[in-house]
């Protein structure tokens, strides 16, 4: 089990944080307050609240902000809840009364901490190892850590720690990150935020506000960016989902904007991430043209909090292949949550956003769904999208009216 140092709990002026960024071992600028920079070109958007060429059907209900979906190899659908339970769904929608985890007694749940991240051992169910991530309580206060729990005749076995007092937010539970996927390099990505706290982005001794890459034992791969530290990208405010695009490769995130900080807002953002680099956070926001930092690839203002993110890959729907999907959530509808369709039609740049479709939404403020947040591409094709109306965060009534559900997306016809 590794433990890491990251008790940083004294608010830091801005004053302060020129001095702080020396410390950081990648060339950063002196700033007495983040940078604002360009914002990147934005292709056309077209909002559309029903997309007639395809079908959304219930899939599962009776759940409560649903975090994760993964499918295993037999097709079952395991889905986190944040309160603390791992949930199973067979191919038909049927969801197993008893959950195949429950934790719900040590678990943190408040603002965006809980049970989050699961992810399947690359060679599972041969090596029954399920991973998760999850904020839990102390006296101290609030942690997040990364472990596995041995899949034992269909229910959780024993847990095993890899990474422990990650750092979380004790007042409001906000930017715990808490994505985990595993690359096809069979190393474990982890998605950090930085516990409301901004400087800890820009501390390569601080796992917070970054994108960690661990052996699936929980070791530093040898070829790691740093000597000996599981950091692979930093200078992420508060990412939540991970996923590498098929045409090319790079490995894509999307990362919320400030909320406030030095008088910001919005500037969520699309990166695509770079091993041993900095992704701008806290030292600007939008682009910045800057050989130190990686740029966003877009930003949005007004605000589009991304929840996860997901390519599409499958020969169900073939005019989707190499589309990424964003869940957008937002407060309230006038934040227009919406399922974001991001298209690459340039093949001299394959990264580069050609257009965009929200869908789910007139783009208004009339909202059909919700919060949305988990997203996963079935072993049928079919695109699987939790909602999370349920989580607090001053939803309508007409969404917290009903649980938080699954949602299923095929062909019309």
């Amino acid at each position: 089990m590794k433990q890491w140092n990251l008790k940083l709990n004294k608010t830091i002026s801005t004053t302060l944080l020129g001095a702080l960024l020396t410390t950081v071992s990648v060339p950063v600028l002196a700033q007495n307050e983040i940078i604002r920079g360009e914002l990147p070109p934005m292709p056309t958007v077209q909002w559309i609240s029903e997309p007639s060429d395809y079908k959304v059907e219930e899939f599962a209900n009776d759940l409560q902000v649903v975090w994760s979906i993964k499918f295993a190899p037999d097709g079952r659908m395991f889905v986190t809840e944040r309160p603390g339970r791992v949930r199973i769904i067979s191919a038909d929608g049927v969801m197993d009364p008893q959950p195949w985890l429950s934790i719900e007694e040590r678990i943190f749940f408040q603002g965006e901490s809980g049970l989050t991240g699961l992810a399947f051992h690359p060679d599972y169910p041969a090596d029954p190892r399920v991973y998760v991530m999850y904020t839990y309580m102390t006296d101290e206060g609030p942690y997040n850590r990364i472990s596995y729990y041995t899949d034992d005749q269909g229910r959780a076995g024993e847990e095993t720690v890899l990474y422990d007092e990650l750092a979380a937010q004790a007042q409001g539970g906000s930017h715990s990150g808490g994505t985990l996927q595993f690359g096809s390099d069979g190393m474990l990505y982890v998605a950090t935020g930085d516990a409301f706290e901004r400087q800890r982005s820009n501390d390569l001794n601080d796992l917070s506000g970054a994108v960690l890459r661990i052996t699936p034992e929980g070791e530093v791969p040898a070829d790691n960016p740093w000597e000996d530290n599981p950091i692979w990208a930093h200078g992420m405010r508060n990412p939540h989902g991970l996923s590498w695009q098929p045409a090319t490769g790079n490995l894509f995130t999307g990362d919320h904007g400030p909320t406030g900080e030095d008088g910001l807002m919005a500037h969520d953002r699309i990166v695509v991430l770079e091993g041993g680099r900095h992704h701008g956070w806290p030292v600007m926001v939008g682009a910045i043209d800057s050989p130190d930092y990686v740029d966003p690839i877009l930003t949005f203002v007004p605000s589009s909090p991304p929840g996860d993110v997901m390519f599409y890959d499958n020969d169900l729907m073939p005019e989707l292949q190499n589309d990424l999907f964003v869940s957008v959530l937002g407060f309230q509808p006038q934040d227009r949550q919406n399922l974001m369709r991001i298209r690459f039609q340039d093949p001299s740049n394959p990264s580069k956003p050609t257009a965009i479709e929200r869908w789910f939404n007139d783009g208004e403020g009339n909202s059909v769904y919700g919060r949305l947040r988990a997203l996963a591409t079935g072993p049928d094709g079919a695109i699987y999208v939790g909602t999370s109306n349920h989580d607090g965060r001053q939803m309508t009534a007409h969404h917290r009216e009903q649980p938080d559900r699954i949602l299923r997306i095929t062909p019309a016809n």
